[in-house]
């Protein structure tokens, strides 16, 4: 009896050529998912790199400018300046009247500044027209500058206590001009009696001579870049 003679496989009948180019195909993907995983590798270990030299100004949301495309100047802010007496009702009507409506059109554009009127002493301290009041009244302004950098918040606290400039620095109201602008009292406090005072009276005969240079004419000036 002849002996029974099977039928190839499909795989037996497939050319050793596909079988190699399987093989070759298999490896080329290999080779593409290994140069992929380098190069993710590289871009990390470089963008790490780079976060060392972000300036600190860097802005994220900032537009992206093209590498061929030259980078425009950075204008400087205009100086604004004002010189008030925080129990004088000429520093509220100034404020109100004159600082703050300039300041909601041109907030961006300006570097502002708020100084004092006053007459340093010889014994390093500072006279104040209308009283030592006064003068604790410029030091409490001048540590919520001091704490609080941004206009808005210590131009609105400022104003706050100017609009009962009468009562200041009555501590019911300063309290109360220090949570209507989210002004940590007690940091405003512990400014005000750092160094038992001396801290403050720096602050405020330096804000003083400031005032002395620009030589004012009137309870409250305003300057913007030297223009009075």
């Amino acid at each position: 009896m002849a002996a029974k003679t099977s039928l190839p496989t499909a795989e037996e009948n497939r050319p050793s050529r596909c079988r190699s180019g399987r093989r070759n195909r298999l490896l080329l993907n290999l080779t593409f998912v290994a140069l992929v995983i380098y190069a993710l590798c590289r871009i990390t270990s470089l963008s790490s790199y780079a976060v060392l030299f972000v300036p600190e100004n860097f802005n994220p949301q900032s537009p992206q400018v093209a590498i061929d495309t030259p980078v425009p100047e950075v204008q400087d802010l205009v100086p604004f300046e004002a010189h008030i007496m925080s129990k004088c009702p000429d520093a509220r009507d100034c404020l109100r009247d004159m600082v703050l409506p300039a300041m909601v059109r041109v907030y961006d554009k300006v570097n502002f500044t708020l100084s004092f009127i006053g007459t340093p002493t010889e014994n390093d301290g500072v006279d104040c027209k209308h009283g030592p009041g006064e003068c604790m009244g410029n030091i409490l302004e001048l540590c919520a500058r001091h704490l609080y950098p941004d206009p808005k918040i210590y131009l609105g606290f400022t104003m706050c206590l100017t609009k009962d400039y009468k009562s200041i620095p009555e501590r019911e109201l300063v309290e109360d001009c220090a949570l209507e602008h989210a002004i940590d009292f007690e940091k405003l406090n512990e400014c005000a009696a750092r160094d038992s005072g001396a801290f403050g009276v720096a602050m405020l005969r330096e804000s003083v001579r400031r005032t002395a240079e620009v030589r004012l004419k009137w309870p409250c000036q305003t300057i913007l870049q030297n223009y009075y």
